[in-house]
């Protein structure tokens, strides 16, 4: 009878078999948590920041045409607010991107 056929496995097996896959789990969350995102997702997150923003600022335009009767005005302005909120947001997310990767010039160079 081998091994795998023996209906009651010794105890020591479960033990190392759970330590063994405990350090391959703690492998696989450290070489997670060190990768970077891709650039896809980065561009998606820039992206519906910014679009985040021009919607909110329409958004809040319009309401104000609504209740103040100023139709277009109120939208225009609140689009170019939301405008350049998204802008801002976007700014600052590559500014946090390129403190993370330790860059600090504009053309990818450090000053130093």
């Amino acid at each position: 009878m081998s091994r795998r056929d023996d209906p009651h496995p010794d105890p020591s097996d479960r033990d190392d078999f759970e330590r063994r896959l405990n350090a391959k789990l703690e492998a696989r969350r450290k070489a997670n948590a060190e990768q970077k995102p891709s650039g896809w997702s980065q561009g998606l997150k820039y992206g519906s920041e910014f679009i985040g923003g021009v919607l909110t600022g329409a958004g809040l335009g319009f309401i104000a045409d609504w209740f103040f009767g100023t139709t277009p005005w109120g939208l225009f302005i609140g689009v170019l607010v939301g405008f350049a909120a998204g802008t801002l947001n976007v700014v600052r997310a590559a500014q946090n991107l390129n403190r993370d990767t330790g860059s600090t010039g504009s053309d990818g160079a450090d000053e130093g």
